[in-house]
């Protein structure tokens, strides 16, 4: 009996030997986790006047391309505002990066930081909310109006500015370069419907966004 209890202890020892390894699994759907030598990069947003200040420091850059400020104003669906491209640090110290939002889309604004190495792969930072007064965004007015009335905007900053009009279903319907606030933007011709614009200037290609109604 001692012997038969010895043997299938032997046994069973070999089967959990010869038994593969468990390894860990991820779900499907997540996105992989990168290490890289920029994954402590720090994004940093405040308010400065009419703009939001962007900041960020990096150690070792090795294998870093370039970096995208996102913006959104529901911290769910991002936008591309910048492009920077890397220094290439190797130093030990810091590299630090500055960078404006000089046209913040609404009263509450939230970027996060796209780090894009070499080799395609990216990192996204931790998300920053900031809060703003949302008088100073460049916005269309009315919203509501008839056929052949005319837009004007409140809040110029001092700088071209292109607004693209777009119909429901993505035509665009007029491009309109505004260098000041006493300007008209007349509708005749257009139909009734919704109509959405985007405000953009030379190096924003998006400043905000929103629709006007033709009735």
């Amino acid at each position: 009996m001692k012997n038969l209890s010895l043997y299938l202890l032997i046994f069973s020892g070999a089967l959990l030997a010869a038994a593969p390894a468990q390894s860990q699994s991820f779900p499907d759907n997540s996105s992989p986790v990168i290490l890289s030598t920029a994954d402590r990069s720090k994004l940093f947003a405040y308010p400065e006047n009419t703009a939001i200040i962007l900041r960020w420091s990096t150690g070792n850059e090795t294998g870093v391309d370039r970096y995208v400020i996102e913006r959104s104003t529901d911290s769910a669906y991002f936008n591309p505002l910048h492009e920077v491209i890397s220094r290439g640090s190797i130093d030990q110290q810091d590299s630090v990066y500055r960078d404006i939002d000089a046209y913040p889309s609404s009263s509450t604004n939230y970027y996060r930081l796209k780090t894009v190495l070499s080799n395609g792969e990216a990192i996204y930072s931790p998300v920053v909310r900031v809060d703003i007064d949302s008088r100073k965004t460049p916005v269309l007015k009315p919203t509501v109006l008839t056929v052949g009335s005319t837009i004007r905007m409140d809040n110029y900053h001092e700088q071209p500015l292109t607004i693209n009009f777009f119909s429901a279903n993505g035509k665009l319907m007029g491009s309109f370069i505004v260098n000041s606030t006493s300007f008209d933007i007349p509708t005749t011709g257009w139909n009734k419907g919704i109509f959405f614009y985007r405000i953009s200037d030379a190096t924003h290609p998006l400043i905000t966004a929103g629709k006007i109604m033709i009735i």
